[in-house]
């Protein structure tokens, strides 16, 4: 029979959560609770991390520890020093629901390089270029674009701005680059020329980057600092003609600027998921914005959906 091995977990889960991480725990591991102080790290060989603090002081409670699974949600922290020095591993999950977001930024991209509104408002309405008739398809024969659809593009060969880039900004610049798309970025502390070869991106001075991008994605965090860092002057420094998509928080832009500069067609078209005031106020002039995507705060997947796929992914890492 298999040794029955400790995972200890540092911090108060719901009961649910409890549960189901028991559930779906590898034999031979067994789950045991450290939140009370009872001792649990004495015999953990595995720990668990989601929001807790793992430093030195636990580890040294920890003597036959030899694997860390850290749900990586950007509250939670693990000493890797201390960990490394004690020759203990560091399986690091992201969080779906940060991933999601990135995936969120990407569609929005492909949605507006695509037109997707404005074609699927025409499919809807009927509309048929030229008088063609429906026909049977075949392989060879079709009708392309019977609706005069104008000015729709594809991601690849595109040069994406990403302002920003921590867990999500990261994550969009890989799916780009599979994309095949150019990605340049801003970050508060530059990449080295291996990391950023490594991820396939160029680190620019934001106006440069503003300046070369087709699309520029926001991607920092809020600050008082922050407060409306793009504003009529960034996007005037955009291409005629280019696109803009905001995930991270929307006091990050000047709302009124981006009216303006959808109304003027200097942008050919932005995607917005978060907004100054949530819910959108019923007088915003973003609802009748013309060549706008808006969606209502929905790019992370709930918490609730993201917590069962990050402890399913921690119980799998323990056999990895």
């Amino acid at each position: 029979m298999s040794h029955e091995k400790v995972v200890a977990l540092l911090e108060e889960l719901p009961a649910a959560q409890l549960e189901l991480l028991r559930e779906v725990l590898p034999v031979p591991w067994r789950l045991e609770p450290d939140g009370n102080g009872n001792g649990a790290l004495a015999g953990a060989e595995a720990i668990i991390v989601r929001d807790a603090v793992l430093d030195r002081q636990v580890l040294e409670q920890a003597r036959n520890l030899r694997t860390v699974v850290q749900i990586d949600v950007g509250s939670g922290s693990v000493d890797d020093g201390a960990c490394r020095s004690r020759g203990v591993s560091i399986e690091v999950i992201p969080s779906p629901s940060l991933m999601s977001v990135a995936e969120h930024a990407v569609m929005a991209m492909l949605m507006l390089l695509k037109r997707v509104p404005e074609a699927t408002a025409r499919l809807r309405a009927g509309i048929v270029v030229g008088g063609a008739e429906p026909e049977l398809t075949t392989q060879e024969h079709y009708a392309y674009n019977w609706v005069g659809l104008e000015h729709f593009d594809a991601l690849w060969g595109q040069t994406v701005g990403l302002v920003g880039l921590g867990r999500i900004g990261t994550h969009v610049a890989r799916l780009l680059r599979a994309f095949g798309a150019e990605v340049l970025c801003t970050k508060r502390t530059p990449l080295t020329a291996d990391e950023e070869e490594g991820l396939g991106v160029r680190c620019v001075p934001l106006d440069e980057l503003l300046h070369r991008s087709r699309i520029v994605s926001l991607h920092n965090r809020f600050t008082p600092e922050t407060e409306r860092m793009m504003g009529a002057r960034e996007f005037a420094l955009m291409p005629e003609r280019s696109f803009f998509v905001n995930t991270a928080r929307g006091r990050l832009v000047d709302e009124a600027a981006l009216v303006e500069a959808l109304g003027s067609g200097h942008l050919a078209g932005a995607a917005l998921d978060v907004f100054w005031y949530e819910p959108l106020q019923p007088e915003s002039p973003l609802r009748d914005t013309p060549n706008l995507i808006a969606t209502p705060h929905t790019g992370g997947i709930p918490s609730a959906e993201s917590q069962v796929l990050e402890l399913r992914e921690a119980a799998r890492r323990l056999t990895s």
